[in-house]
């Protein structure tokens, strides 16, 4: 019989999100959610397949399944399974595969699980509504909800495999949002996250945009911080600025992907913007909002990309005010434009470009943080560490660590910044 189950989730913000929703539904009808590292009657595994590298992770994470419950079942759920569901079914271990049309609706799957049954169920056409049912909340960790807002993207970047996976853009109803956040703050929960593929195309027939979203969930709630993912820079308006610039509940940050920093790799890639208007947005964010943290993702090793390609590409970065980026490595995805060129990239390449990233991701990171030494700053803290602090984030993405006695857990507190140890500050309470 399954009673206790566990979850291992890869990949984005919006993939934990509807974990979490999922755990969260499974709950009501009685099931045992447990740690991902303790035995379970049955893992689910909520998988990413946006590069090669996150599809082994996937196999991966079967693997470590089997290990810890060598007993138990284990279902796959998600992106890779949308990309190739009979493959994964043909993995040792693997019960039940599920694609992203069908994972909501698990526990109907699970007495055929029990009576020793195998099951794969796909569709492949995604359409339709794609969101929790009301009130079956994305919970995130104990202090920071995750809530899926929007689904699939209309963009046909000739890298990306998403929109194949999550089907078009489709937005979930405006005040279903509105009640989920309040019900949300009533639930405790100090700091929502807007989750989507491409939150910033949410709209509504009735002319209701994404900034109405942001705008509606802080005046009619009383949520103390909120808090956007990853947003596509030809999206953000300049009201969604202003609101960030004048509301302190809106927290300052923004992700925004820039992919490439040469304009010829953009129209390559077919990016809907150009180096010259990242760079316009940035520095207008940079100039109107004080204190905010702006990150980007990078991709290198794309099909063509030269040696002066790269170096332009590091050149922006390190002239943009940026405080971190993350970069991936390009892997070529079934049924994509750019899986049919030629990979001119040597892996050895890609790696060294890659490091060389990373290493001035650190340094910019370090550049944004250093300028809080001796500033006071507000913390929601999420967690007590192995080394016995309590440790959360700024509004403005920066880890800070305290000492404390008292549980800080849930708590938003004033921290006075004393010291940078890594990428993280080191504080001490105000008035604590």
């Amino acid at each position: 019989m399954i009673r206790k189950i566990n979850f291992r989730t890869l990949g984005c913000r919006l993939n934990h999100a509807e974990s979490d929703a999922i755990q969260f539904g499974l709950q009501q009808v009685g099931y045992a959610i447990v740690n991902s590292k303790s035995e379970a009657d049955l893992t689910i595994i909520n998988s990413c397949a946006v590069t090669s590298q996150a599809e082994a992770k996937t196999r991966g994470a079967i693997a470590a399944a089997r290990r810890i419950s060598p007993n138990g079942k284990i279902a796959v759920v998600g992106c890779y399974s949308q990309l190739s569901p009979e493959n994964l079914m043909n993995l040792a271990g693997v019960d039940l595969v599920l694609g992203n049309s069908e994972k909501y609706g698990i526990a109907d799957f699970l007495a055929t699980l029990e009576n020793g049954h195998s099951e794969l169920h796909v569709k492949k056409t995604i359409d339709g509504d794609s969101f929790p049912a009301a009130g079956q909340i994305s919970k995130g960790s104990h202090t920071r909800a995750l809530m899926k807002i929007q689904d699939g993207c209309d963009y046909k970047c000739s890298f990306c495999v998403i929109p194949q996976l999550r089907g078009a853009s489709r937005s979930r109803n405006f005040q279903d949002c509105i009640e989920e956040a309040r019900l949300l703050v009533d639930q405790g929960f100090n700091e929502i996250v807007l989750s989507g593929i491409n939150i910033g195309s949410y709209h509504m027939e009735n002319g209701k945009n994404f900034t109405d979203l942001v705008e509606g969930i802080l005046t009619q709630t009383h949520l103390k911080r909120l808090r956007i993912s990853s947003i596509e820079p030809d999206l953000i308006d300049d009201r969604l600025i202003s609101i960030m610039r004048d509301n302190p509940r809106f927290c300052r940050h923004f992700h925004i992907p820039l992919q490439h920093g040469s304009n010829e790799v953009l129209g390559w890639m077919r990016r809907r913007y150009r180096v010259e208007h990242f760079v316009e947005k940035v520095y207008k964010i940079y100039e109107q909002v004080p204190g905010v943290c702006i990150g980007t993702d990078i991709l290198v090793g794309y099909p063509g990309e030269s040696d002066e390609h790269f170096h332009e590409s590091r050149d922006l970065l390190k002239e943009l005010p940026l405080a971190y980026f993350h970069v991936f490595r390009y892997s070529p995805r079934p049924g994509t434009v750019a899986a049919q060129l030629k990979d001119s990239v040597s892996v050895p390449i890609k790696k060294e470009r890659s490091e060389k990233l990373r290493q001035l991701s650190k340094m910019k990171k370090n550049r944004f943080i250093r300028p809080f030494i001796n500033r006071e700053i507000s913390v929601l803290f999420e967690k007590k560490t192995k080394m016995g602090l309590y440790q959360g984030l700024s509004d403005n993405y920066i880890t800070i660590n305290v000492y404390s006695e008292n549980s800080l857990v849930n708590h938003i507190e004033t921290v006075k910044i004393l010291s940078i140890r890594g990428a993280e500050l080191q504080g001490e309470l105000v008035g604590g």
